[in-house]
């Protein structure tokens, strides 16, 4: 199973390339070549660091084009576009390292876990924004009432919005129709259907709608009408990967979080914080000093459990909280799997000890949120429960051995070894104890013998990894072998193109090597 799966998930640019053409920008530097190359997402397609910066930096511009409504006050020293370039950016990086820890081997993706990937990140990034949000309404005096439209943002319900504004505004549907240019029955099934109209018909629609000799007015009219109409789109792309039920449920978040973090920073333990500290709060998001007690707000205002997690998860590392959210998924599917089958399912694993397994379970879900000690004492009562199962000792050595190496603890780096020696004695054909033995031999300064150890892997084992690769080229590159270094690391790299770490790896080895070419080749890959 582990070796048919593979991420399904799209690169940052490759999102990137959805979101301009849903915008429909006509900027030049978002149709060049370099730019189609960096949302293709392929690897043999990469743009130079200089060239990402100015896609970036055009999306944040046509971005606060279509998002701002007010300019920000005089005298706040920044503006919209210039905020929004890096945190698309911290948001392009934070989806590819994501990305690149999705890997088979170590948190399998399944086709039908894609959603909740979507999603955990979604929540995490719908959290982070709310705070923005709110402080840029502090920052602009703006009012709350600025998010309303968000109430009608999904695509069976935007039809109502332009209907309550054609209403606001006094204008009869045949009006509406001879203004833009259309039939009667178009704009009927704008209000009616939730047909979408061209960007072209959306300035009519604005301009019809907006009072008339009143030229700012008429361009705030049209700006509010396509940007709300550009929100529902995205809302409908958004839908096709998690579900309406989801989206819906993002949106009323938002909206939410915004109110409560903008009345907590009025009223609350951070009431009345300078405009520096505010700006701060809109540039840096979840990770500012004054992110703090809003967030312990919003946590100690939510019910629901999920959205506790993720309010608790928001200002650490979101790819733990996505991975645990994975992992979890797979872990309820295969216990109603063992429910729905009598535990019959666990005979054919191979699995003779249902208790033993649900601590083995248990360790691998807390190993995924960091907490290595409390999934050290899970995997131990595995062992004791079930001291044949090959599983077990491969995952009590892996979880040892990174508290020894970690904590430079021979004794428990040894002790490491040796469940992982009894791993490979229990499954000799299985590859990671195997390799994790070469690993902590590494790590812990004995490369000459970790070398040896990973030369002399047994013929019953196989088919060799990516991991296997890449612990010998980290064992021959610190042996000083340069050469058989590099063509290790191109190995695993030929095995698993998306593992950043180690396409750095083969950066370094092939600058050691004087491989200018491959020097190149994989600086622009690990990028």
């Amino acid at each position: 199973m582990e070796s048919e799966v593979s991420p399904q998930l799209p690169t940052s640019g490759q999102i990137l390339g959805v979101l301009v053409n849903s915008m429909g920008v006509n900027d030049h530097r978002l149709r060049s070549r370099t730019a189609r190359r960096h949302f293709s997402g392929q690897l043999e397609n990469l743009v130079k660091e200089s060239s990402r910066s100015e896609v970036i930096e055009a999306i944040a511009e046509a971005l606060t084009e279509i998002l701002t409504e007010e300019p920000v006050k005089a005298g706040l020293a920044f503006s919209s576009s210039s905020v929004l370039a890096p945190i698309l950016d911290r948001h392009m990086v934070n989806w590819d390292r994501l990305r690149t820890l999705l890997l088979p081997r170590m948190a399998p993706v399944y086709p039908s876990h894609l959603a909740a990937v979507w999603q955990a990140y979604l929540r995490l990034a719908v959290i982070d924004l709310a705070l923005r949000i709110a402080a840029l309404l502090h920052l602009t005096g703006a009012s709350l009432t600025t998010l309303d439209f968000l109430d009608w943002i999904n695509v069976s319900r935007r039809g109502g919005h332009l209907n309550e504004k054609r209403k606001s505004a006094g204008v009869s549907l045949m009006s509406l129709a001879e203004s833009v240019g259309v039939s009667e029955n178009a704009v009927e099934d704008w209000i009616y259907q939730g047909a979408r109209p061209s960007d072209e018909n959306l300035a009519k629609i604005g301009r019809a709608l907006a009072p008339e000799g009143d030229l700012h007015e008429r361009q705030r009219v049209v700006r509010n009408i396509r940007r709300f109409y550009w929100f529902s789109d995205i809302a409908g792309i958004l839908e096709e990967h998690v579900g309406r039920v989801a989206v819906e449920d993002i949106v009323i978040r938002l909206r939410q979080y915004v109110s409560q973090s903008h009345r907590t920073i009025h009223d609350g333990p951070a009431a009345k914080p300078c405009p520096a500290d505010l700006i701060e709060l809109v540039t840096r998001g979840v990770h500012a000093p004054l992110a703090q007690p809003l967030l312990a707000a919003l946590l100690s205002q939510e019910s629901d459990n999920g959205w506790r997690e993720d309010l608790a998860a928001a200002n650490s590392d979101w790819v733990r909280r996505v991975l645990e959210v994975n992992l979890q998924i797979h872990r309820a599917e295969v216990e109603d799997l063992i429910q729905e089958t009598d535990g019959r399912i666990l005979e054919r694993w191979g699995i003779g000890n249902p208790k033993a397994y649900e601590h083995y379970q248990r360790s691998m879900e807390l190993q995924m949120q960091g907490r290595l000690d409390e999934a050290l004492a899970e995997v131990v009562k595995a062992v004791e429960l079930d001291p044949l199962d090959p599983a077990n000792h491969f995952t009590l050595g892996s979880a040892m051995g990174e508290i020894g190496v970690r904590n430079g603890d021979e004794v428990l780096v040894n002790q490491a070894l040796n469940s992982c020696w009894i791993a490979v004695t229990l499954a000799p054909r299985w590859i990671l104890p195997w390799t994790e033995i070469g690993w902590l031999l590494i790590k812990t300064g004995r490369a000459k013998e970790g070398l040896e150890h990973l030369r002399a892997v047994s013929p019953e084992c196989g088919p060799l990894d990516s991991r296997y690769y890449a612990a010998l080229g980290v064992a021959l590159r610190v042996l000083g072998e340069f050469a058989q270094s590099l063509s290790a690391f191109e190995s695993s790299l030929k095995l698993n193109p998306n593992d950043a770490s180690i396409a750095v790896a083969a950066t370094d080895t092939a600058l050691l090597a004087d491989e200018k070419l491959r020097l190149n080749r994989y600086r622009k890959m690990a990028h």
